[in-house]
């Protein structure tokens, strides 16, 4: 197998070529991880790359690499002996080994994580601290180095992080608060620490607070109701700015991911002070980046974040941050990018964004002797227009896929506007709209139920009594509807209760009593004697009705003794013994040819009817 490192050029948005590439020896291992620092001609590239098996076994792993990568040179750069040469060059530069020797029988440490410190946009540069952690190794560690030398060694080691047996760094990031000042996080499977570091890059002096790395977080254990392994595991991390991280977290079983923001303090535990579950589709996440636009003069800005999924997708969210209150909006997904590649992704990058020079402001008066603004030159408010942002992924496959975001002037008028990927008024709107259609959706349910209700009730005032007379009327007609068809169907059915008891029978006659004279009826067998329970889930009503076909049409839930199944017929017994209509020792043979039929079931006919008529 072929190992080469290339240099791609993705200026052009519709096609990617490569300007440069150098082959790496078969003997030794392929490049686990990456990272690169900006020159006046080109990059240094930090690389992650194993000895031969032969040097690992002999005590000698050159881990770490650099290369000088030189850009092709420009058109205009171009001299006649080099007018047809376009292409760059990779050349390494030095190898050394910052990790300790390996007391394992068998050597696999390898240098599985880089990250260098964020590079400030000078004329003169900044200096850069990098991080690297190791994978697979018996005794893992994170060691933090002088990434401004390009061949670093023992000397420029900041300080060097023994994690617990058992544990790795799953991930590191750095953040830069001031000069010459680095805060460090990195997290394993189930607590997040940091470490803030002051370094002099001139006498190589390095003062560390605290003396140690500190925890700022730790998952959560579950519950004495949970499984021990429903524990979720954190996969990634990244400095928002240098007081906030967020951190992308698998839940247990393939059971989803979530993005969590912890709020850091100079002191104690991290809090967190925003939470986001992924769609359901991403089970797994495998990676995070963000990418911070530009601050206004207040120091708000929106950052946009990536996550990578297992299925292969990628989700991408932006939050506003405000300054002045250091709190971060909720999550507002932008865009979903499916089957960005054939093979499972590996590492995910966005393009470190730096906002394109303003025009100056105008120089002397704006405004004449008496007051009138004097004309200024159109570009002199002329915002720089659209600008972009990039998003590199990799798979295992040895694929690469650059996506390329538009981003937008906050306020085209203003020159010195900030830019966003979703514009906060389209964010509010999306916000309000989704509240107002809940609320319609709530409230029309509401009125419906209230409908109903007082249909049954015999509240004739509707459920629209506080609206004007005018728009009450046109309102309540489906109400009304409804109502005066169960009030219909209620006067029937008391009409026909009434024509069929004896002349010296009370109106509100007893089950036992209604069941001696239904029985003694000669027409019992076409009459329907129907037990309903009442609202309140305790009381029981006795009707009797003429046609017991045309009932029954009418009350589909309703079901003779000897048709309910053996639950029901304990609730209705329970029922009429409550109501004192029924002991257990009169037998349930006094019950056959009764109708059971319940409130509930009632008034659900009812409404579909109304619905329907």
């Amino acid at each position: 197998m072929t190992l080469f490192q290339s240099v791609l050029d993705i200026s052009d948005r519709s096609r990617i070529t490569t300007v440069a590439q150098i082959d790496l020896s078969r003997g030794e291992d392929s490049v686990q991880s990456l990272g690169s620092l900006a020159t006046r001609d080109g990059l240094i590239a930090f690389a992650g790359i194993n000895s031969s098996q032969a040097d690992q076994n002999a005590g000698k792993n050159e881990h770490l690499r650099a290369f000088d990568i030189r850009y092709p040179p420009r058109k205009k750069q171009r001299t006649e002996k080099s007018d047809g040469e376009t292409q760059g060059s990779v050349t390494p530069i030095s190898k050394c080994a910052l990790f300790a020797p390996s007391t394992a029988a068998k050597k696999e440490t390898y240098q599985r994580l880089l990250r260098l410190s964020p590079a400030r946009k000078r004329e003169s540069g900044g200096k850069r601290i990098g991080a690297i952690a190791t994978g697979m190794a018996k005794d893992s560690e994170v060691v933090v180095f002088n990434a401004t030398n390009a061949s670093p060694g023992k000397s420029d080691v900041l300080t060097r992080i023994v994690l617990d047996e058992g544990q790795e760094a799953t991930d590191l990031d750095i953040a830069a608060p001031e000069e010459a000042e680095f805060s460090v996080a990195y997290c394993t499977d189930y607590d997040i620490h940091e470490q803030t570091f002051k370094y002099d890059f001139a006498s190589k002096q390095v003062e560390k607070m605290p003396k140690g790395p500190r925890r700022i977080h730790q998952m959560p254990f579950p519950d004495s109701l949970e499984k021990p392994q429903s524990r979720p595991k954190f996969r990634s991390l990244r400095f928002l700015n240098p007081q906030n991280l967020v951190v992308l977290a698998n839940k247990a079983d393939k059971s989803g991911a979530e993005l969590r923001i912890f709020h850091l303090y100079p002191t104690g535990p991290a809090t967190m002070v925003l939470q986001k579950t992924l769609p359901f589709h991403i089970r797994q996440a495998v990676a995070v980046d963000v990418c911070a636009l530009d601050a206004d003069r207040n120091g708000n800005q929106q950052l946009v974040v990536a996550v990578a999924g297992q299925d292969i997708s990628i989700e991408v969210y932006t939050t506003n941050y405000q300054r002045n209150t250091d709190t971060f909006s909720p999550f507002k997904h932008h865009l979903t990018l499916r089957n960005v590649h054939e093979h499972q992704m590996t590492k995910m990058c966005f393009s470190p964004f730096h906002p394109p020079a303003r025009a100056p402001d105008p120089e002397g008066p704006t405004t004449g002797p008496n007051g009138e603004p004097i004309p200024q030159k159109a570009e002199t408010f002329q915002h720089p227009g659209p600008q972009y942002i990039r998003l590199a992924s990799v798979t295992y496959g040895n694929s690469v896929v650059v996506d390329t975001f538009p981003l937008t002037p906050l306020d085209p008028k203003d020159k010195h506007s900030r830019y966003v990927l979703s514009h906060p008024n389209d964010e509010a709107w999306t916000k309000w709209a989704y509240i107002a259609i809940i609320t319609l959706i709530v409230a029309v349910v509401a009125f419906m139920i209230q409908a109903f209700a007082s249909g049954f009730s015999g509240d004739s005032a509707g459920p629209f009594s506080i609206l004007p007379a005018e728009w009450r009327d046109f309102l309540d007609r489906p109400a009304a509807a409804a109502s005066g068809y169960q009030r219909g169907a209620q006067h029937s059915i008391s009409k026909a209760l009434a024509d069929s008891l004896p002349s010296n029978m009370p109106g509100k006659a007893r089950l036992r009593e209604l069941l001696s004279a239904h029985r003694a009826s000669p027409d019992s067998n076409t009459r329907a004697l129907v037990v309903r329970d009442g609202p309140d889930g305790f009381s029981v009503s006795v009707d009797v009705h003429p046609d017991k076909q045309a009932y029954l049409k009418q009350d589909t839930r309703a079901k003779h003794w000897d048709e309910l199944a053996e639950h029901q017929k304990a609730a209705w017994k329970q029922r009429l013994i409550q109501a004192g209509e029924w002991a257990e020792s009169e037998g349930e043979s006094v019950l056959l040819g009764v109708l059971f039929s319940e409130y509930a079931g009632l008034v659900g006919e009812v409404a579909r009817g109304a619905i329907r008529g």
